[in-house]
C-alpha cells in the first residue's frame, strides 16, 4: 500500500491527511485502519513514533456521526499531555468533516468547565482514567451509545496504577457490542488479561523495530562522583551548547531545584511536573517549543506526550526507573531524521551496571566519555565567541558603530588596539568547578528509622514500586531509602531518620499500583532498637569503672 488513497476512507479525511503532508501510511496504519473500519478488535504492539495515533484516529473520525451528542468513541490515555496531543491530532483529521466534536477531559483543570463542554455534546471523548471515573460517578459521561473504546499506551497506564480504573470504565459500558482497540509498547501479563476479558478475537499487529532506540541518537554516559552532578551538568550544557535540551529527573522537587540553580547561573531553564496546573504546563511547553527557554527539565510522567522534532540533547540527570523510561527519554531527540545526543549521568557501580544492561536491552552502544577538561572548555567557549563575532560581521553594521570607530581612529588609536579592547570588554572566560573528576567516598547514613506500609506480597508489589512511590510522593531522593522488606500483608522500609516524619506524612493514604496505602512508624522496631542501645550503654557504664580501678591498682 503506497498511499492513503488505497484505504477505504472518505474524501474529507483524505483532504485533511493531504494538508498534514502525510506521504504514505506507516506499517501500523496500513494494517490497523482497514481492520478498525471493519469493526474488528485490535491489539497493537507499537512504540512511540510509529504513527499509531493516526492508526486509530483516522478510523474513529471516519466512523463517528456528525452532530452526535452522545459519546460514540472513548480514548483513554495515561497523561493529560497525551490527551491534548491526541485531541489535537483528531481535530486535524476532522478538519473538513463538520459537526464532529472532540472533548478532552483530564485532571488539573476545573471539572465544571468540562461538564459544560460535555453537555453541549461530544461524539469523541479523550481523557485520563482518573478524570473519566470522576465524570462517570457524576453521570456527566454516559457510555450507552459508545461503540468504540481505545486504550492508548496501556502499559504506561498500568505502570501508573490505573488497572482498576480501566477495568471499571470498561465494565461501565452497559452493552457488550463495542469495539476495543488497545495499543501498548510492551505486552506484560496484565495487558494480556485485559485483552482476554474485554476483547473479542482481536487482530494482533506487532511492529517490530530493529533497534529499540533511534539510529540517529548518539548515546553516551559520564561517571560522576556523588555530590558533583550539578557541576557536571553545567559543564556539559556549555560544552554541547544545544539549541533545545531536555533534562529528566525522577522527582518533582529536583525539577524545581535544578531550574532555580540554572537560572541563578544565567542559564535559561524551565520546569514541568505533575504538581503544575494544566494552564501553566501548556504555557511552559510553548515557551520551550518556541525556544524562549531552551532547556526543559521534567519528570517522566510530565513528559509523556511531548512531541518536538528539533530537541538536540537529552540528559538523564537521574537514572531512569526502568528500561522503557530510558527508551522514552532517548526518543525525545534524533527525530525527523535529525542527529541527537542522549547523555546519562551515573554515580557508583550499580548505576554503571544499569547502563550496561540498557545497552544490551536496546542492542546499542552507550559509550563512556570523560568530562571535558578545562583547556577543552576554554577553547570551546572561545570558538563560540568567534562564531558570534563572525555572525555579527555578516549583519549590517549600524551607523552609530561606524561613528564610534571613526572617533577612536581620529584620536590616534590603532585599529588593532580598538579591536582588542572591544574583545576584552565583551569576552569573559567561563568559570566552572573542574573538581568534578575527584572521587568522593559515598557515605551512608547509620541513623535509620523503620516505616510500615499496609501493602505486601499479596498485592504483587516490588521494592521498585515502593521506592518510586516514596520519591514521587515526598519529592526526596531515593538515597534516603534503605532496606525494603516486603512481607505477605505489609512492608517495612528503612528511612533516613531525618526524613522519617515527612515521608510517613506524604505516604499516608497515597496509592501504589492503584491501591490505597497507609503508612506509619514501626514503633515496636524502634523501641526494640532503643532498648538494645540502652542495654549496651548500661553495660558499658558498669564495665568502665572496673577498668579504671584495675588501672589504679
Amino acid at each position: 500500500m503506497k498511499n492513503f488513497n488505497e484505504l477505504p476512507i472518505s474524501l474529507e479525511i483524505l483532504r485533511a491527511i493531504n494538508d498534514l503532508g502525510y506521504a504514505e501510511p506507516t506499517k501500523i496504519q496500513q494494517e490497523a485502519i482497514p481492520a478498525i473500519l471493519e469493526g474488528k478488535d485490535v491489539l497493537g504492539k507499537s512504540h512511540t513514533g510509529t504513527g499509531k495515533t493516526a492508526a486509530f484516529g483516522i478510523p474513529i473520525i471516519e466512523k463517528v456521526q456528525p452532530n452526535h451528542k452522545m459519546c460514540e468513541a472513548l480514548v483513554i490515555c495515561p497523561t493529560r499531555e497525551l490527551v491534548l496531543q491526541v485531541t489535537n491530532e483528531f481535530r486535524k483529521f476532522s478538519k473538513y468533516k463538520e459537526g464532529v466534536k472532540i472533548v478532552p477531559i483530564y485532571g488539573g483543570e476545573p471539572i465544571e468547565r468540562q461538564i459544560q463542554l460535555l453537555k453541549k455534546g461530544s461524539a469523541v471523548i479523550v481523557g485520563t482514567p482518573g478524570r473519566i471515573m470522576d465524570h462517570l460517578r457524576r453521570r456527566t459521561i454516559k457510555l450507552n451509545a459508545t461503540n468504540m473504546i481505545v486504550l492508548d499506551e496501556a502499559d504506561e497506564m498500568l505502570n501508573m496504577g490505573f488497572k482498576e480504573d480501566i477495568e471499571e470504565i470498561l465494565k461501565s459500558v452497559p452493552h457488550e457490542n463495542y469495539q476495543m482497540i488497545l495499543f501498548s509498547a510492551t505486552m506484560p501479563s496484565a495487558i494480556l488479561k485485559i485483552t482476554e476479558q474485554f476483547q473479542d478475537n482481536p487482530l494482533t499487529i506487532e511492529i517490530a523495530s530493529k533497534q529499540r532506540t533511534i539510529d540517529t541518537v548518539n548515546q553516551v554516559y559520564y561517571e560522576i562522583p556523588k555530590g558533583k552532578k550539578f557541576d557536571a551538568l553545567e559543564i556539559l550544557l556549555q560544552h554541547y551548547n544545544a539549541n533545545l535540551t531536555m533534562i529528566f529527573t525522577n522527582t518533582k522537587k529536583l525539577v524545581d531545584e535544578l531550574v532555580d540553580e540554572l537560572n541563578k547561573k544565567n542559564i535559561k531553564a524551565i520546569g514541568l511536573h505533575g504538581d503544575m496546573k494544566q494552564q501553566f504546563r501548556t504555557r511552559v511547553f510553548e515557551q520551550f517549543k518556541e525556544g524562549n527557554y531552551p532547556i526543559l527539565i521534567a519528570t517522566d510522567v510530565a513528559a509523556r506526550g511531548i512531541d518536538v522534532d528539533n530537541i538536540e540533547l537529552v540528559i538523564n540527570y537521574d537514572i531512569p526507573q526502568d528500561n522503557e523510561y530510558y527508551i522514552h527519554r532517548v526518543g525525545r531527540t534524533g527525530r525527523a531524521g535529525k542527529k541527537g545526543i542522549a547523555i546519562t549521568l551515573v554515580t557508583g557501580n550499580k548505576q554503571v551496571k544499569f547502563i550496561k544492561d540498557i545497552a544490551k536491552y536496546t542492542k546499542t552502544n552507550i559509550a563512556k566519555q570523560p568530562l571535558p577538561s578545562m583547556e577543552e572548555m576554554l577553547e570551546s567557549h572561545k570558538q563560540l565567541f568567534i562564531n558570534e563575532v563572525r555572525d555579527q560581521l555578516n549583519e549590517n553594521v549600524s551607523k552609530t558603530s561606524f561613528e564610534i570607530i571613526n572617533q577612536l581612529l581620529a584620536e590616534g588609536y590603532a585599529i588593532e588596539n580598538i579591536a582588542t579592547a572591544l574583545v576584552a570588554k565583551s569576552y569573559q572566560e567561563p568559570r566552572f568547578n573542574f573538581d568534578v573528576v575527584e572521587e568522593q567516598p559515598i557515605q551512608k547514613t547509620k541513623d535509620m528509622r523503620m516505616m510500615k506500609l499496609s501493602i505486601g506480597k499479596k498485592d504483587k508489589v516490588s521494592a521498585n514500586h515502593i521506592i518510586c512511590a516514596i520519591s514521587e510522593e515526598s519529592g526526596l531522593s531515593s538515597q534516603i531509602v534503605g532496606k525494603v522488606d516486603i512481607r505477605d500483608r505489609f512492608t517495612l522500609v528503612e528511612i533516613d531518620a531525618k526524613y522519617i516524619y515527612k515521608v510517613v506524612e506524604c505516604m499516608y493514604e497515597c496509592t501504589i499500583k492503584g491501591l490505597p496505602v497507609y503508612a506509619g512508624i514501626d514503633e515496636k522496631k524502634h523501641k526494640k532498637e532503643n532498648s538494645q542501645r540502652v542495654k549496651r550503654n548500661k553495660t558499658t557504664e558498669k564495665k568502665s569503672p572496673k577498668k579504671i580501678r584495675k588501672k589504679r591498682k
